[in-house]
């Protein structure tokens, strides 16, 4: 499977051999198992909800501000009877409905923004916990191959012993590396059962099973910081629209402070006479001209403002922190694939055909044999950090979503 990016600058051809398939996030595609799973998140679900909330209330918020208002009354007067009936209605005069539904639309976009942030970190914690666990489960089988060789070792050193070819010192010094390798072992499972419930816990219906026997390999070809792309993140989209939402909300406490005039029409009878009345009527901001609510709100909206270049700034600086974490993560791990490449199978064979001859001592050899396993460790979690690092960078960047399999 290949995976690329949609945007010019960044060409990453991805291989991604596990049992499900990762797709961008988007209206006209097909949900993959991996989106499936996140959307069954409780934050996902209430982040869906509250913006099919949002939408409702952009919609309520197109309707009209004032709806008309019918009186009517009823007197008796001696044999006369008064009654009249009227229908006024309240003008925006100031186009309120026109702010209201520019603020209805903001806050459904930022709603949007924020589901869809959302759902690129959660699918980020996804991957970056399906390498913890792929790792921890190379590191265990490792120590469980280490175990079966010292178990072998055992049997060649019992029967060297009785044929009295090996000295009892030898001896033990294998039985205490297999007494050490169970305490590793130990620790390691430990870690491979904590790394497995961290996936279930993102993806509900994973299992073990499910990547068995395959393996979760990224391939990249080149990488690219944009802050254009930082621009476009989720969590930068979402704070520049809170923003205009601000300015939006202290555009309208200005039109809110202004008197919209009421205009009523009333008809009836009074003493045997038909009657007909129109009224007008103006709220007289005297007592209150509502200037510390205007303030009010231009500072929150100043305030805003800074937020959104807080936020820019903060997601900048973590992007190019990634990048540059993956650029050191990805040229190490290249260099031990290239160091190791052919060598560490070699050594394991040269090392047992010596020491069988007897051209090395067994304290030597078990030293070297753990020196070979530890090399072995070592590139797993070289492995893992340059995972991680790719997926955390292209997350800063956004770009999780771009990905198409």
């Amino acid at each position: 499977m290949y995976l690329y990016f949609k945007n010019t600058g960044v060409c990453l051809s991805m291989c991604l051999a596990i049992s499900f398939s990762i797709n961008a996030y988007g209206k006209e595609k097909s949900t993959s198992w991996l989106e499936n799973q996140i959307n069954k998140d409780p934050e996902i679900i209430e982040a869906r909800e509250l913006l099919k909330a949002s939408q409702y209330q952009a919609k309520s918020l197109t309707k009209a501000i004032y709806n008309p208002e019918f009186e009517a009354s009823y007197e008796k007067e001696g044999d006369f009877k008064n009654f009249s009936v009227g229908l006024s209605q309240t003008i925006d005069l100031w186009d309120k409905q026109s702010s209201n539904k520019n603020i209805g639309e903001i806050v459904f976009y930022m709603n949007q923004q924020q589901l869809l942030d959302l759902l690129e970190s959660k699918k980020a914690e996804a991957l970056i916990a399906l390498v913890n666990w792929q790792a921890s489960k190379d590191a265990a089988k490792l120590l469980i191959e280490k175990e079966e060789q010292l178990r072998t070792l055992v049997s060649i050193v019992d029967e060297k012993q009785k044929v009295g070819l090996l000295d009892p010192i030898d001896a033990e010094l294998v039985y205490l590396n297999l007494a050490q390798t169970f305490s590793e072992i130990s620790e390691y499972q430990i870690a491979l059962k904590h790394a497995e419930v961290q996936v279930q816990e993102l993806l509900p219906d994973w299992t073990p099973d499910i990547a068995k026997g395959q393996q979760f390999e990224f391939k990249t070809t080149n990488y690219s910081f944009n802050t254009e792309w930082v621009k476009q993140h989720p969590k930068v989209k979402l704070a520049k629209a809170y923003w205009q939402e601000q300015q939006a909300k202290a555009q309208l406490s200005t039109i809110e402070a202004k008197a919209n005039p009421t205009i009523g029409i009333s008809a009836g009878e009074s003493g045997n006479e038909s009657t007909v009345g129109l009224t007008f009527s103006m709220p007289l901001n005297i007592r209150n001209n509502y200037s510390d609510t205007i303030k009010f709100a231009y500072s929150k909206s100043i305030a805003a403002e800074a937020k959104f270049q807080s936020v820019f700034r903060k997601q900048s600086f973590k992007a190019k922190a990634n990048y540059e974490s993956l650029s050191v993560s990805k040229k190490y791990y290249e260099q031990w694939l290239k160091l190791t490449h052919g060598r560490l199978n070699n050594s394991e064979k040269l090392l047992n055909k010596r020491w069988e001859a007897g051209d090395i001592n067994t304290s030597d050899y078990l030293f070297a044999l753990n020196q070979r396993a530890e090399g072995l460790h070592i590139g797993i979690q070289l492995e893992k950090q340059f995972k991680v690092a790719e997926i955390s960078f292209i997350s800063s960047m956004g770009q999780l979503s771009k990905f198409e399999i």
